[in-house]
């Protein structure tokens, strides 16, 4: 599965400069265990203390109920949504981690991933999905609550590097 999506960015973040004329063309991509490498790199880059282990990563790439959307500009990953589909199980998706590259931060990609993954997972009838993040990640409830996600509860010393509380989202599709 993959489809191109147009993203207008005025600037690079980053470096304050124009990206050729505020345009760049990105591709919508599911990714599959050859991208383990560039996956653990994106992870270690967004989230320098508290990254997956190379293990987990492995064994949940190769997980036939693990899914990997990710935003490609040619080649490079510049914002990913990993989710678990509990179909059948305990019949959720949970939101296990989303992520934007610093030079693509403030442009939506995050919404854009979290209703792709909506509308994908509710074609096979999936109607709840949970996530969380940590108490100081404002911009991830941000996202959580524009993509119309509800705080459902926070759970304290849930997180660890640093000991943090979790902010505890749901979304329920009727």
């Amino acid at each position: 599965m993959s489809f191109l999506l147009v993203v207008y960015l005025a600037r690079d973040k980053s470096t304050n400069r124009n990206l050729n004329g505020g345009c760049k063309m990105i591709r919508l991509k599911q990714l599959d265990s050859e991208y383990l490498e560039t996956v653990m790199a994106f992870d270690k880059l967004n989230f320098p203390t508290d990254f997956w282990k190379a293990a987990d990563w492995k064994d949940l790439m190769e997980d036939e109920r693990a899914l990997y959307y990710a935003f490609l500009d040619e080649e490079n990953l510049v914002a990913n949504a990993f989710i678990y589909n509990w179909k059948g199980e305990k019949d959720y998706i949970k939101i296990m981690n989303i992520s934007v590259h610093p030079k693509y931060r403030g442009h939506g990609l995050a919404c854009k991933l979290m209703n792709h993954v909506r509308d994908e997972m509710s074609v096979i009838g999936m109607k709840r999905f949970c996530g969380e993040t940590r108490s100081s990640n404002k911009a991830m409830q941000t996202v959580f609550e524009k993509c119309g996600y509800h705080l459902d509860r926070i759970e304290e010393k849930y997180f660890q590097n640093p000991d943090e509380s979790a902010y505890k989202y749901v979304l329920e599709l009727k």
